[in-house]
C-alpha cells in the first residue's frame, strides 16, 4: 500500500500534517521527494570548495539552480518556514516510528542538465525573467498561494500555465520526475509493503496516475541520461572551430601567407569581450586580466575555459571559504547573492566563459573567413 501526502514546501501546516499522518499510519517505509544532494543542503552539511564547483559543474546550470534556491529561501523566510522543513520532519518522524527512509527524487543535477539540454535560449531567458519577478511577491501573496496549493483545481491551473509557458520545462521538472518517483515507490512497496510518500502537492496527482498505469513509466535509464541537444550545432562548433583555426593558421604559415594581422585580431576578439564580461561580473582587475590572457588559448582547447582561470584567481583574491559556498546556497535575495564571495566567483566564471565564446563567434567573419580567402587566392 502506498499513501501519498502532498505538501507545500514552505508551509508550517504541511510540516504538522506530515508528522501527524506518519504517526497515525506507522508505515514500514517513508519516501521523501529528495535526492542525496538536496538532503545534504537541507541539513547544511559541508559544501565542496568553490574551485571544485566551477571545475565540475556547468556554471550556467549552477547559477540557475542557485537562483531557484534563493527564491525558495526568500519565500520561506517571508512565512517563517525553512524550505524543505516538511521533508526533514518526515525523515525525523520516520526514524521516530522505526520506518525506513528512502530518497526517491531524481538527482537534481540530472534534472537541471536535462532541462538545459531541452530548453531554447528564449525559454531560458523567459524562465530567468519569471524567477526575478517572483522575488518581489509579498508575504500575503505567498501565504495565499500556499493555502490555494491544497486546492486541486488551482494547482491544476498552475501546472497548466507552466506547461503552456514551457512544455519542455514542464516535461522535465514535473512529468519525468512524477514517473521516476512512481517507479521508486513501486520498488519500495514490493520490499516494505506499507509506504508513505511525502512529495510536493504538484507531483501527487501525476505520481498517482503512473502508479495506476505502471506500464506508462519510461525506463529509468532513459530518465537519468543527459540527452544531446536537438541540434548539436554548438557542440560541433566547439570542436570544429578550434580545429579549423589551427589548420588555417598552420596552412597559411606553410604557404607563406602573412598571418600577423589575423593573429592580432584573434587575440583582440577574445581578450576584449572576456575582460569586459569579467569586469561586468564585478570581478577583480587581476581576474579580468587572467581570463583575458587565457581566452585566446582556451578557445582552441574544448576541454578548457577562460572563465575557469578567472574564477580561480577570483577565488584566491576574495579568499572564498566553504562557509561562503553554504551561504550562497541559502541566500534569500539577489542582493544577498551579489554580496556573497562564492557567488561572485561563480558569476565571474560564467561571464568569463560567455565573453570568450563571444570572441570565437566574432572571429568567424573577421578572422577565419578572411584568412580562408587569402589562402584560396595564394
Amino acid at each position: 500500500m502506498i499513501t501519498i501526502i502532498g505538501t507545500a514546501h514552505i508551509s508550517e501546516e504541511s510540516v504538522e500534517e506530515v508528522r501527524r499522518r506518519i504517526r497515525e499510519l506507522k508505515p514500514a517505509a517513508v519516501a521523501v521527494e529528495l535526492d542525496e544532494r538536496r538532503l545534504q543542503g537541507l541539513r547544511a552539511e559541508e559544501h565542496p570548495p568553490i574551485v571544485e564547483l566551477i571545475r565540475r559543474e556547468n556554471p550556467g546550470v549552477l547559477l540557475f539552480s542557485i537562483l531557484m534556491m534563493s527564491l525558495q529561501s526568500r519565500l520561506g523566510r517571508e512565512v517563517g518556514v525553512k524550505p524543505g522543513s516538511e521533508m526533514l520532519a518526515a525523515i525525523d518522524t520516520a526514524e521516530e516510528v522505526g520506518a525506513h527512509v528512502a530518497l526517491i527524487d531524481r538527482d537534481l543535477r540530472v534534472t537541471l542538465r536535462r532541462a538545459f539540454a531541452r530548453l531554447s535560449m528564449r525559454e531560458k531567458l523567459g524562465l530567468l525573467k519569471e524567477l526575478m519577478e517572483l522575488g518581489g511577491v509579498s508575504r500575503e501573496e505567498i501565504e495565499r498561494e500556499m493555502r490555494e496549493l491544497k486546492n486541486e483545481e488551482h494547482l491544476s491551473d498552475v501546472l497548466s500555465a507552466l506547461a503552456e509557458m514551457s512544455p519542455a520545462l514542464y516535461e522535465v521538472l514535473v512529468r519525468e520526475r512524477d514517473a521516476y518517483m512512481a517507479a521508486r515507490l513501486l520498488e519500495l512497496e514490493r520490499v516494505y509493503g506499507n509506504v508513505v510518500a511525502v512529495v510536493g502537492a504538484g507531483h501527487r496527482r501525476g505520481i498517482e496516475e503512473f502508479l495506476e498505469n505502471p506500464e506508462k513509466i519510461p525506463d529509468l535509464r532513459e530518465l537519468t541520461s543527459i540527452p544531446s541537444s536537438r541540434f548539436p550545432v554548438l557542440k560541433l562548433l566547439k570542436f570544429a572551430i578550434p580545429a579549423a583555426v589551427v589548420a588555417l593558421f598552420a596552412l597559411a604559415l606553410y604557404r607563406g601567407v602573412p598571418v600577423g594581422e589575423s593573429l592580432l585580431l584573434w587575440l583582440a576578439n577574445h581578450m576584449v569581450p572576456t575582460f569586459v564580461a569579467i569586469l561586468l561580473a564585478r570581478g577583480t582587475l587581476l581576474s579580468a586580466i587572467a581570463g583575458a590572457l587565457a581566452s585566446p588559448l582556451t578557445s582552441l582547447n574544448p576541454m578548457l575555459a577562460a572563465g575557469w582561470f578567472a574564477g580561480y584567481v577570483e577565488a584566491s583574491r576574495r579568499r572564498v571559504t566553504v562557509q561562503d559556498v553554504a551561504e550562497m546556497f541559502s541566500a534569500g535575495a539577489l542582493r544577498e547573492l551579489m554580496k556573497n564571495r562564492a557567488f561572485r566567483v561563480l558569476l565571474v566564471t560564467a561571464l568569463g566563459n560567455f565573453g570568450s565564446a563571444l570572441g570565437t563567434f566574432i572571429s568567424l567573419p573577421t578572422v577565419l573567413m578572411p584568412l580562408y580567402s587569402k589562402l584560396m587566392g595564394a
